[in-house]
């Protein structure tokens, strides 16, 4: 496993589409996502330390975890399977752990919302990662 972070959450003006990337802690492999819009803002919020006046579905989440009494472990983005990334959120309900099948962009939200860990499978930054001297990003 590779922990990374968000360094940069990039709209497309003209459409639906946002880029999110996502740097290993060297910052020498960048991984990109490209997640509706909708999605990039949710996870543009925290990172911009912005409260919205209601709270969006990774708010939720969280809240919801909170008063179950389960943490954020960590999100673990998995693997590209038909062009499509996977994504667990893991936690921790009373020292069992708890992974579920999510979007990246839910699993990377709510761990942002949670100060959690990001983690991308050395396979998966293998296959879709980009070295970060080759990548030109503006």
């Amino acid at each position: 496993m590779i922990q990374v972070t968000v360094e940069r959450v990039g709209f497309d003006q003209d459409g639906d589409q946002a880029v999110l990337l996502l740097y290993d802690l060297s910052k020498s492999m960048i991984l990109p996502i490209w997640v509706r819009t909708q999605e990039a803002t949710a996870i543009a919020l925290p990172l911009q330390d912005i409260k919205p006046q209601r709270p969006v579905t990774a708010d939720l989440v969280v809240e919801i975890l909170e008063k179950l009494g389960a943490s954020v472990v960590m999100a673990f983005l998995t693997e590209l399977k038909d062009d499509v990334f996977h994504s667990l959120l893991v936690l921790n309900q009373d020292g069992r752990e708890i992974e579920l099948d999510c979007r990246p962009s839910d699993s990377i939200a709510v761990a942002l919302r949670t100060s959690s860990p990001i983690y991308v499978a050395d396979k998966l930054m293998a296959e879709a990662g980009i070295p970060s001297r080759d990548a030109e990003i503006q």
